[in-house]
């Protein structure tokens, strides 16, 4: 920090300043960390509130805070999340993800690039896309959206190694 006189008005006023910039700084860096879940039509923000009924577990707080899944290469979860998409997902995306009526959920190319990340594909999921896919907030409880998206990044992984 630049040396400014201790006592005059304008070495407070400098030191203050600076010590305002450097904690906005640092608040901006740490806001940023957060995963901003947004629509893929338009990239406003969504909001995702838990439904009547539905409970926060502490991987979805994690997940919220973070954008990083605590399910992935969890072997329950993954167990749960193939129950999960073969109910909800299969249909339209097939057994191994790569896509019917619905686009491919593995390999590189994405109808919507945000599917990417996690927090893109949980935000697809939540608050639907084109076509056929409806906004799934509300009919899938959110931490069982996240046990979704852990089984299909596995799969991901299965189909590079082949």
């Amino acid at each position: 920090m630049p040396e400014f006189p201790p006592r005059s008005r304008a070495g407070r006023w400098a030191r203050g300043l600076l010590a305002g910039v450097a904690v906005t700084a640092f608040a901006g860096a740490a806001l940023a960390e957060k995963p901003v879940f947004t629509h893929p039509f338009d990239g406003a923000p969504i909001d995702t509130p838990l439904e009547a009924g539905e409970k926060s577990t502490p991987a979805l707080e994690k997940f919220k805070e973070t954008g990083e899944n605590p399910y992935r290469g969890q072997p329950d979860a993954l167990a749960a999340g193939k129950k999960l998409y073969d109910e909800w997902c299969q249909v339209c995306h097939a057994a191994d993800a790569t896509g019917k009526m619905g686009p491919s959920l593995v390999g590189n190319k994405h109808v919507y690039a945000q599917t990417a990340t996690d927090a893109g594909m949980f935000a697809v999921v939540y608050a639907g896309a084109s076509g056929a896919m409806q906004p799934f907030g509300g009919r899938i409880p959110q931490d069982d959206i996240l046990k979704i998206i852990a089984y299909v990044r596995s799969l991901d992984k299965q189909a590079a190694a082949r």
